[in-house]
């Protein structure tokens, strides 16, 4: 009876393994990125944070669950994220999911992925801050 039992005790076991995350473009910089249980309401309890360049960022030997994962390219190298006096980011930053940005940070929820016992690539879109809109002459004013 022991003999039936241990084979089957192998194959429930969920197996650990890595989370590639894949950036669009090449950024200057050092990417710090961090990840996430999807549950995390605030992204201020990262399960583990790494450092990187824009090949690429593999989370390695992670537990299967929902993750989520946040990174941002520190182009001037002083090893935070820049961000204006409003809290908007100044250097380019990334989700998993990649969800839009025009109501602020995305939470986890919005960005969360299906990590299984097996490798899972992540593909992260890197969103830099736009420029402000030059100013328009107004007309009749000499422009």
């Amino acid at each position: 009876m022991l003999a039936l039992w241990l084979p089957t005790l192998g194959t429930s076991a969920a197996q650990a393994a890595d989370i590639r995350v894949q950036l669009n473009g090449d950024r200057p910089g050092v990417v710090h990125a961090s990840l996430h249980a999807a549950d995390d309401q605030d992204w201020k309890s990262p399960l583990r944070q790494i450092r990187g360049n824009s090949d690429g960022i593999i989370f390695e030997d992670v537990s299967p669950g929902r993750y989520a994962v946040q990174l941002f390219v520190d182009s001037n190298g002083n090893g935070q994220l820049d961000v204006s006096p409003r809290g908007i980011p100044q250097e380019p930053v990334g989700f998993s999911g990649n969800p839009g940005l025009f109501r602020g940070k995305p939470d986890t929820q919005g960005s969360a992925f299906e990590h299984g016992d097996g490798e899972s690539q992540v593909a992260i879109k890197i969103r830099q801050r736009r420029p402000a809109a030059p100013a328009r002459a107004q007309p009749g004013h000499g422009g």
